[in-house]
């Protein structure tokens, strides 16, 4: 990885925290809105940036004269790049349930909705939340109506209605759906992953990783939404959309994220989960974690792989491991 990139990931590292961070103060609640559009802002500005922002980390005055950083934010800017954290940002995640704020995507569901899920129920997780809609503990929720229960059984995946449809028909709509996409101006890669790229007989769902200019994100995504193809909008963010099929009742999840970021993102959201597991423990033992944007040194929080999956793969010693041959048994033994 070349210097030039690495200062540039700096931007884009920043500008997710900074977002996290606006999550993080929307689920605290309204009292708390300036901080929001205060860390939404530094995010979008940072996001646009050509220039890294590395080069300002010695003058304090450009830092803060940037659009949407003042003085404390800069100060966190400076911070991330000294030590590779923000503790106000680690604070913040032992004060909310940080993981249920990607939920914040699904239609129908905000941070009051969460505070409830939370308050009432002691739901900190997504697995609690899985747990609590398979045991019907929702129902009993005031303020969650039998629509909203269902559009989160839709998009967390647990709607036993769902159809599963053989391989070869799953390829066929998978590569119509590609086609659709790969004609929006701004997308650079539009891939299938899941359990259709790990050609399994059935598929339930079907999952797609996208590359694209992060200005046109949200337009992408915009785009991706009127498509004909697609009937009922599950989830819709600046990231991720989920849709059911007009045609059949098929969940489609597509993942937006930076073109260095896509060797992470298609091996994170191709699976096996099994797979994904066993790495991950690798990863764990030698100080770094693994996840949908990378792999990174644990302790100075410093991207260390995730372009591509063979650059992955062979961070650990191993062998470029085909998706169908990713069960989660002895693969990773073998690819040694």
């Amino acid at each position: 990885m070349s210097s030039k990139e690495t200062i540039h990931n700096h931007n884009k590292e920043l500008a997710r925290i900074f977002r996290q961070m606006a999550d993080c103060y929307s689920y605290i609640g309204p009292d708390e809105r300036f901080r929001v559009l205060a860390y939404e802002t530094a995010s979008k500005t940072l996001s646009n940036m050509q220039e890294p922002v590395d080069e300002l980390a010695s003058d304090f005055k450009k830092l803060d004269e940037l659009k949407g950083v003042g003085e404390s934010i800069a100060e966190k800017i400076v911070e991330y790049l000294q030590t590779g954290k923000i503790k106000t940002f680690e604070k913040l995640k032992k004060k909310v349930p940080f993981t249920l704020l990607e939920l914040l995507d699904i239609e129908g569901i905000g941070p009051s909705t969460l505070r409830i899920v939370h308050d009432k129920l002691k739901i900190s997780s997504k697995e609690e939340l899985i747990k609590a809609l398979e045991e019907g503990k929702l129902e009993k929720v005031k303020g969650f109506a039998t629509k909203k229960i269902a559009n989160l059984k839709q998009a967390l995946k647990l709607d036993a209605v769902k159809e599963r449809i053989p391989l070869k028909e799953a390829e066929k709509t998978g590569n119509e759906i590609l086609n659709e996409i790969k004609i929006i101006p701004g997308i650079q890669q539009c891939m299938l992953a899941g359990s259709l790229r790990r050609k399994k007989e059935t598929v339930g769902d079907i999952d797609i990783v996208i590359t694209a200019d992060e200005k046109k994100w949200k337009k992408i995504i915009d785009a991706i939404k009127k498509l004909p193809l697609f009937g009922k909008v599950l989830a819709a963010g600046r990231t991720k959309a989920s849709f059911i099929l007009k045609k059949k009742n098929v969940q489609v999840d597509i993942r937006i994220v930076h073109e260095y970021e896509l060797g992470a993102a298609l091996f994170y959201f191709t699976g096996s989960k099994e797979h994904n597991i066993q790495l991950r423990t690798i990863a764990k033992q030698k100080g770094w974690k693994i996840n949908e944007y990378g792999v990174f040194n644990e302790k100075t929080g410093k991207r260390i792989a995730g372009r591509t999956e063979k650059e992955i793969y062979s961070l650990f010693g191993l062998d470029f491991i085909p998706p169908e041959k990713r069960i989660g048994k002895n693969e990773l033994a073998k690819a040694k």
